[in-house]
């Protein structure tokens, strides 16, 4: 029996040096050999797992990855594996800048396309779309990109959606309007409230009322409560997951199309206080000849886009308020003037927005520690940037949130929340380090009323109620900072992890 345990032994020990002899070979080659003789192209992160590469630092802790990535090269491209697609990284603002003038050579159409279809959108529609009819100068996507920015940039169009929109949220934030699954706990003088869930229903019912006719709740009266299931499953939509797996995803998004598709049903006339960017829309998509289906898909994309980022936003801003009480009381102090002394007052948005430093300054600084943009190209052919050359065929990312924590532009103490980081150098926000909205051609075009939107949201929410943390959670522990997700990229604001909501006390100010 020994003697034949010891032939087997080794007539295994063979293979096992052969694949050790393998695996350095290919090491070697991959990490010190090719980089040497390869050195006008970007260095790869070294990983030990051929073809897997960083998969599994890619969906449990990207943030980290892209930041190792850049403390090892510094702010030279370099390249990272993720299930043997080898995808180029930029980490400075001069590379992006770089890529920005590129615009032709690093494509951003397919990446467009690709998300598209993750909302129901063949390829067909998507190549109607990106293709320019003859005596038209611009596609349908690049109309489309101009009329949105034509409704939400600064001038007529802005305003008047602007004011249905804080008009609209200054009528939710009241106490009597605080009902609903946010509650946990009713009461007449106190209630026990989910602020995830406060933060959302408001934020996104004064979007849909301010865009939408509200003719749209008729048709989907449950669409609120449709979307929350819609965005708590959202982080399966890039991942081609199996159908068994994407049922509440599926059916949410199927109620909200169903109300959408009945919607677009309606003549003009029966939804005449829609937005000019949604009538603009629908009448685009009738022109280039989408059949209703796929009209409904498209106008779900703009109906999640829109929401998506905003409430999260919201209550990250009020989740560091309640943890920072003199924060929170000095912020109070500075809104208070736009309200003249009443409660229940709209308030003076030329205040808010032109005398209110601090909010400012905090509402910036949590954009910059919460917000995950990520830029993507493909590359149509041979480019140089920052000095390495990148291959035809290959993808490339922008993570932006790695610059947001960058020392050298925001300071020592870059990782931490400063609410006064913004108000000490007021330059920050227009540093090229800073990409809270991407740039370029695709440059979110509501970031003008984003950032009014949550000013506004923050002033009221102080005003009017009185909040703070519960004592102890429902295991008898002291509540802690909500801890964010920080595994995959959103493109926007990040979620706290599941079961990090924070549940508070509220009461009506006196």
């Amino acid at each position: 029996m020994l003697a034949f345990e010891s032939v087997t032994w080794n007539a295994g020990l063979p293979a096992a040096v052969a694949i050790a002899a393998g695996w350095f070979s290919w090491y070697a080659w991959k990490f010190f050999f090719s980089p040497l003789l390869y050195r006008d192209e970007p260095r790869e992160l070294p990983y030990l797992i051929p073809f897997v590469g960083h998969t599994l630092s890619m969906v449990t802790g990207a943030h980290r990855m892209f930041s190792n990535g850049r403390k090892r090269f510094g702010n030279k491209p370099w390249a990272v594996t993720i299930m043997g697609e080898s995808l180029y990284v930029i980490s400075s603002a001069e590379d992006v800048q770089a890529v920005y003038r590129a615009p032709k050579t690093l494509d951003f159409d397919p990446f467009i396309k690709e998300m598209l279809s993750k909302y129901g959108i063949t390829a067909d529609t998507a190549s109607r779309m990106f293709d320019t009819l003859p005596g038209h100068k611009k596609n349908w996507m690049e109309t489309s990109i101009e009329n949105f920015k034509l409704q939400l940039h600064r001038g007529a169009k802005l305003d008047i959606v602007q004011k249905k929109l804080l008009g609209f949220i200054d009528d939710l934030l009241v106490w009597d309007r605080l009902r609903g699954r946010m509650v946990l706990q009713d009461g007449e003088e106190e209630r026990v409230v989910s602020l995830y869930s406060w933060s959302e229903m408001v934020i996104v019912d004064a979007q849909t009322r301010a865009f939408f006719d509200e003719v749209l709740y008729e048709k989907c009266p449950d669409l609120l409560a449709q979307f929350q299931i819609y965005e708590d499953e959202s982080w399966k939509v890039p991942m081609d997951l199996p159908d068994f797996s994407t049922k509440a995803l599926r059916s949410s998004k199927s109620s909200i199309e169903k109300g959408l598709r009945q919607y677009l049903q309606l003549p003009q006339h029966k939804r005449p206080n829609e937005s000019w960017i949604v009538t603009t829309l629908c009448e685009d998509m009738d022109r280039l000849g989408l059949e209703e289906t796929q009209k409904v898909h498209v106008l779900f994309s703009f109906y999640r886009v829109m929401n998506a980022n905003a409430y999260k936003l919201v209550f990250w801003i009020i989740s560091h308020l309640l943890f920072e009480p003199k924060l929170m009381k000095e912020i109070a102090d500075e809104v208070e003037p736009a309200f003249r002394g009443e409660k229940h007052s709209a308030p003076d948005l030329d205040h808010l927005l032109n005398s209110c430093p601090l909010l400012e300054s905090t509402c910036e600084e949590v954009l910059r520690l919460t917000n995950w943009p990520i830029g993507t190209r493909t590359v149509q052919a041979d480019t140089v940037i920052g000095g390495k050359k990148l291959r035809q065929g290959r993808k490339l990312l922008m993570p932006y949130r790695a610059m947001h924590f960058d020392s050298t532009v925001f300071g020592a103490d870059a990782a931490a929340f400063n609410p006064r980081r913004f108000l000490e150098d007021k330059n920050l926000v227009a540093n090229k380090s800073y990409r809270p909205f991407g740039g370029a051609a695709h440059y979110c075009p509501g970031r003008y009323i984003a950032r009014t939107e949550v000013q506004m949201y923050t002033a009221v929410m102080l005003k009017r109620f009185d909040m703070s943390v519960t004592e102890s959670d429902s295991k008898g522990q002291k509540p802690t900072f909500p801890k964010m997700d920080n595994t995959l990229p959103s493109g926007g604001i990040q979620v706290p992890l599941k079961g990090e909501d924070l549940i508070v006390r509220v009461r009506p100010s006196k």
